[in-house]
């Protein structure tokens, strides 16, 4: 995604509105593949103070994940805002600072660091996702299994399991 900044250049401290949009292909994030359901919109407004350029924009973007608990597809509608500032002399020190010559800046690693700041830690494909069971792998959402589910008398919780048994005060 790029956006034109010849406007604010010649215009140092008045404000721009834009919209643009994006495709942006699959990517890794968390050691999970993320597919962008619908482009990436960023829509918000710029402003040039001397060499520098002020970007404040809302992203938003449909996503594919996978469900946390039964490996599902699952899909998550992301939103994020982003704050941040261009520069064509950026300071290596400061992460947030980003470069871009002649007049036109790159978006996307700032629209993309804004929604993966924003992406939860756990991503279920319903709210009522039952997952998997932890004994066979069959997905409970879609069938009930007929495994065992209690745990063999010997475990290696069986220890602790008789101590909370005794009737003894502690």
């Amino acid at each position: 995604m790029q956006l034109n900044v010849t406007k604010a250049l010649h215009a140092p401290g008045e404000e721009f509105p834009f919209t643009c949009s994006g495709e942006v292909p699959p990517t890794m994030w968390d050691g999970a593949e993320i597919h962008f359901v619908t482009a990436v919109q960023v829509s918000g407004i710029y402003m040039a103070m001397k060499e520098d350029v002020w970007v404040r924009a809302n992203v938003t973007a449909r996503l594919r994940l996978t469900c946390a608990a039964c490996l599902a597809d699952a899909y998550h509608d992301a939103s994020a805002t982003m704050d941040v500032c261009f520069s064509h002399e950026p300071d290596p020190e400061d992460p947030d600072l980003f470069a871009f010559e002649g007049h036109t800046l790159q978006l996307n690693d700032a629209a993309l660091g804004a929604l993966w700041l924003e992406m939860p830690m756990r991503v279920l494909c319903a709210a009522d996702c039952k997952g998997l069971c932890p004994h066979c792998g069959e997905n409970r959402n879609q069938s009930t299994c007929t495994c065992q589910k209690e745990l063999p008398a010997k475990h290696p919780f069986s220890a602790l399991a008789a101590l909370l048994n005794q009737d003894e005060e502690v």
